[in-house]
This record gives structure tokens, C-alpha cells and sequence, in this order.
């Protein structure tokens, strides 16, 4: 059956969700600790909270969506208020705004608030550098510390050129400039190839297929990596171990941290590399990601599970794994339960949302074409 591009936004924006909420509780934590707690649970209901987790005294869990999610949104209306596509100098006039200034329902909060607020340090950088130090946009994510914060929200990207991967590669880029660098760049331009390519159609391998053969540097070298170590033949603990074996070499947190215990301020200050530029690096993410997509084969369950299981990051893992199967098999795999309870726990309709973005890139699909007919005349095609 082929979906529509209004039913794969629908999946990408709620299957990302789902992710995020179900992952979000036992973030940071190892997959034997997580295994331990929920190896019977059946993941067609959210994970409950596991303790305060230093954020919020509601705390993460029962479907609460995180900062990714939250800055997903932030870019899908950047996206609809601009009516185009965007660059370093459209994140810093429509994207910023949204984060900075837009009042939104913050589940962990319980409250109405500007997403800043609940951002991590280094999701605050741009507007350092883009408010208070004037910087040119194009260069504004220079010196901010190298991490997975722009690929976890970049999926927009990817539909505002789906069925085109070399464009949303191309467009992922710009935009990052202005919130990070190096491989933190190449991550989300890698990821928001493969949204393009599931939006457009392709299934799993076709998925993988554009975004190994986008990547770069030791990204590209991660993600081939872990996307071979993946076997849908394994169990779950058998895919952990052997995933993380082969992205561990790219991670440049190795050997600075256990399972459950994240490195410190002082050890990432002190001689290390941890966060800064690399030709050869990678983020664990979206590496991981592509694997747990593999591993599932089309089960969503299966696909949530490994994402979730995996621990570390575990929050935008899944986030990304789910938002690629949304895109690729829409809405009608994912169990109703979880739907019905992510959308009471954040007091959102994605759906709403996804179609407004939708009807946006339609338009925006309109002055392409318009844009290349021209350039079809310009060759006497």
C-alpha cells in the first residue's frame, strides 16, 4: 500500500515521540540495568518514572515527551511561519525565536514555558552566539560542544525534501552551522538523508543505503559499522553488546565512561577530546539508530525495544529509530495504547501539527518545481 507524504508526517512526528517518551525514563542508564527492571515489559505501555532525575520534580516517564520532541515541534513551526526551505541565517530568524520566545506546555514541567528553559547547556549555545555575540550564522556553532543536539530534531529537514536525500543532506548542513559543527553536522545531515529517503518511499535498505552513502568520516565509518553488527537474528542483549562493540571506537566518550556512569565536568576538562572536533569521531546516535531500524526489520515493537534497551542515550536513539519507521510504515503499527496515552501525557495532537507542516512543504514543493522547470527551459529541455 503506498501512504501519502500527510500519513508518513503523521507516523515520523508521533513514531519520534514515542521514542523519546518511552526512552526518556531510564536515560543514561546500561542495557544490563534496564534489561533487569523491564525484561518482561511488553513496551505497549509507557515506562513509569524511575526517580527524580535532577530536572523535574514530575520527573520523565508515563509518555512525557523531552527536548527532542520539543524541538522537533520548534522546527516544524520554523518551518510553517517561514514558508520555505531554511539555512544558518533561517535558523537564527525563524528556529531561534521558536526556542527562545514561544510559550509551549512542557510535560516535565507541568507547565507553560519557552523550550530554552529545558534545554541542556549546549542546546543553549546559539543563542550566546547568536544573540549576544552577533555571530555570523554561518558559523555560529563554532566552539559548541560536539554532540548529538541538532540530529535529534532534525527530521523536518529530512520531509521538507523528501524523496531527495542529497537535498536534505544539503539543507541538514546549513542549518547546523548554526547551532554546532564537525560531526555534529554530519550526524543530522546524515539522518535527515534518511527521513528523505523514507518519506520518499524506500523501505529499510533503501533507507540505510542513502545514508551510508551520504556519510563522511569516522560518521560514515560508525554507521557502517553498527548497521553490520546489527542481525535481526539476534537477541536483544546479542545486538547491544555487539552494536556497541562496533560504534564504541568512534565514541570519543569510551573510555571516559561506564554504562551508568556518565563522565564528569572535571574528567571531560582534563586532557581529553570529549565534545571537541574530529575527522574521525562520530556521535553513538544516530549510528545506533540505523542499527536498531535493521535489527527491527519492520516491527515496531522490536525496533522500540532495541532503541530503548540500549540504554546510554536511549531517549534519541529511539526517538530517531521510530521516526524512521513512522515515515516508512506509518501509524497503524504503532499500538493504540501508546498513541492515546502520548497524546493525553502532553496535551498535543500530533497530528494536528504534522498536517499544518504538511500542507507548508507542499507549497514549498511547488516553487521548486517552479525552480527547476526554469532551469529545464534554461537547457532547452
Amino acid at each position: 500500500m503506498t501512504l501519502s507524504f500527510e500519513t508518513r508526517m503523521r507516523a515520523a512526528l508521533t513514531g519520534g515521540a514515542l521514542g523519546d517518551a518511552m526512552g526518556a525514563p531510564v536515560e543514561g542508564r546500561g542495557p544490563e540495568s534496564i534489561l533487569a527492571s523491564f525484561s518482561d515489559w511488553n513496551f505497549t505501555a509507557f515506562i513509569p518514572p524511575q526517580g527524580w532525575d535532577g530536572v523535574s520534580h514530575y520527573w520523565k516517564g508515563n509518555g512525557r515527551i523531552t527536548d527532542d520532541t520539543l524541538m522537533i515541534e520548534a522546527f516544524l513551526n520554523a518551518y510553517i511561519k517561514s514558508g520555505t526551505h531554511l539555512d544558518a541565517y533561517g535558523y537564527a530568524e525563524h528556529i531561534l525565536p521558536e526556542v527562545t520566545r514561544s510559550i509551549v506546555w512542557v510535560p516535565e514541567y507541568q507547565k507553560d514555558m519557552a523550550i530554552w528553559e529545558r534545554l541542556w547547556g549546549p542546546e543553549k549555545y546559539p543563542l550566546l552566539r547568536l544573540q549576544y555575540a552577533n555571530a555570523e550564522p554561518r558559523s555560529a556553532g563554532a566552539g559548541n560542544m560536539v554532540n548529538c543536539g541538532v540530529a535529534m530534531w532534525i527530521m523536518p529537514a529530512g520531509a521538507m525534501n523528501a524523496g531527495d536525500p542529497d537535498a536534505a543532506y544539503q539543507e541538514a548542513v546549513l542549518i547546523s552551522q548554526a547551532h554546532n559543527e564537525s560531526f555534529a553536522v554530519e550526524a543530522a545531515a546524515v539522518l535527515a538523508a534518511a527521513h528523505a529517503e523514507a518519506f520518499g518511499g524506500g523501505n529499510i535498505a533503501d533507507v540505510i543505503a542513502a545514508a551510508l552513502r551520504l556519510a563522511k568520516d569516522g560518521t560514515r565509518r560508525a554507521c557502517e559499522a553498527a548497521v553490520n553488527a546489527a542481525d535481526p537474528a539476534d537477541d536483544l542483549p546479542t545486538f547491544i553488546r555487539k552494536v556497541r562493540n562496533a560504534v564504541a571506537p568512534f565514541d570519543q566518550r569510551t573510555e571516559h565512561t561506564s554504562d551508568d556512569k556518565p563522565f564528569t565536568a572535571t574528567e571531560k576538562s582534563i586532557a581529553t577530546d570529549i565534545g571537541r572536533p574530529s575527522r574521525t569521531m562520530s556521535i553513538e546516535e544516530v549510528p545506533v539508530a540505523l542499527a536498531a531500524l535493521k535489527y527491527g526489520d519492520g516491527d515496531f515493537l522490536k525496533t522500540l525495544r532495541a532503541g530503548v534497551c540500549y540504554g546510554r542515550d536511549c531517549d534519541s536513539i529511539a526517538g530517531m529509530a521510530c521516526g524512521l519507521y513512522g515515515a516508512l510504515f506509518g501509524n497503524d503499527t504503532f499500538p493504540e495504547t501508546l498513541t492515546r496515552e502520548l497524546k493525553e501525557a502532553n496535551r498535543r495532537d500530533f497530528n494536528q501539527l504534522a498536517d499544518t507542516f504538511s500542507a507548508t512543504v507542499r507549497n514549498v514543493f511547488t516553487r521548486d518545481q517552479q525552480r527547476h522547470d526554469a532551469r529545464n527551459k534554461a537547457m532547452g529541455a
